[in-house]
């Protein structure tokens, strides 16, 4: 036999060797044939408790209150988010209730005060810069007259921001600084930064749920709404608290933090993202954003026309030339038509 034969038979009674070692260490080490698909132990492939919950998404906004002949002007010039188009679902609402909606579009010069004149309720979404003297004295009038105002805020910032207070750069979130000055003279203010839960949370860590303080109003009807990138509010009758774990951007500190306060006829909200048509029907969004315009349309302004459009100056909010918060004026619009929902 050649060479090449015998390292060839070499070879092959080693393969044959190795091959019935094996056999036999399986079976001494097994014992019996691996399980089945079906008999393995099923928690070990159930994912359902790693899947994030999703917020329910049904609903509508509804009223209890007739709405008929009241003005309500939605002011969302100076937000960094909302736009007329996104908060369409409240404007439909109001209208189809009996009510006028005007948008504050900037422009006229003729200031705050001459647009509250023509107005019952007033819903402000963000600010561009601190109020005016005479503007704040203006809306105070409006309030102590029996005018309606829900005033929303939002963390000043962006996305980018967000992601930098979770990892240590909470000073790119400050405070809502538009709104001290106004907010101060109804012995309420807002918190810095933005609030956070990575525990109970809507899908993201932003996503916040509050839930009711107490009794009232404002809350009939709702268990939890989703609030995103909420800031905290100081002051005032406690209406939504967000849930345990809940933490502050800037301080890392978990606290019972108010997101919804109420102080006589002006009601001030920590995010304006839940009449954004994005959120609004989320959770128990829509049934709170329900009550909250049954508040706005349930004042009685007496005289009709405080503050009236004159003896306050006719001021704007951040010096702007057309008067308004931060420049914008008493012109209106009429309510979108109703954008198609993604």
């Amino acid at each position: 036999m050649s060479d090449v034969g015998k390292r060839v038979g070499v070879f092959l009674g080693a393969l044959v060797l190795a091959v019935a070692i094996g056999s036999v260490a399986l079976g001494a080490v097994g014992g019996n044939s691996a399980p089945a698909v079906d008999d393995a132990n099923a928690s070990a492939f159930n994912t359902g408790d790693a899947v994030a919950e999703v917020p329910d998404e049904s609903g509508e906004i509804s009223m209890s209150e007739d709405a008929e002949g009241q003005v309500v002007v939605i002011d969302t010039t100076y937000s960094s988010s909302v736009t007329p188009e996104t908060v369409t679902p409240i404007a439909n609402t109001l209208t189809e209730n009996g009510a006028t909606v005007r948008y504050s579009s900037g422009g006229s010069g003729f200031g705050l005060n001459s647009t509250l004149s023509e107005a019952d309720a007033y819903i402000l979404i963000g600010a561009s810069g601190p109020a005016a003297q005479s503007d704040i004295a203006g809306l105070q009038a409006f309030t102590d007259a029996g005018g309606r105002v829900v005033l929303m805020n939002e963390p000043q910032g962006g996305t980018t921001a967000a992601l930098g207070g979770l990892l240590g750069s909470g000073a790119s979130f400050g405070p809502p600084k538009p709104l001290l000055p106004l907010t101060n003279e109804y012995g309420l203010s807002y918190d810095n930064g933005y609030l956070y839960n990575g525990v109970d949370n809507a899908n993201n860590y932003r996503n916040i749920y509050a839930t009711p303080s107490g009794s009232s109003d404002l809350t009939e009807g709702v268990d939890r709404v989703v609030m995103h990138e909420s800031v905290g509010i100081n002051g005032g009758q406690a209406v939504l608290t967000a849930t345990d774990g809940t933490t502050q951007s800037t301080t890392r500190r978990s606290a019972d933090y108010t997101v919804m306060t109420q102080t006589g006829n002006l009601v001030a909200v920590g995010d304006s993202s839940i009449v954004d048509q994005e959120y609004v029907y989320h959770a128990d969004n829509e049934v709170l954003v329900g009550n909250l315009l049954d508040f706005l349309v349930s004042g009685d302004k007496s005289p009709e026309d405080a503050p009236g459009s004159s003896g306050f100056g006719g001021g704007d909010f951040g010096g702007g030339d057309d008067g308004g918060f931060g420049g914008g004026g008493n012109e209106t619009t009429p309510p979108p038509t109703t954008p198609t929902l993604p």
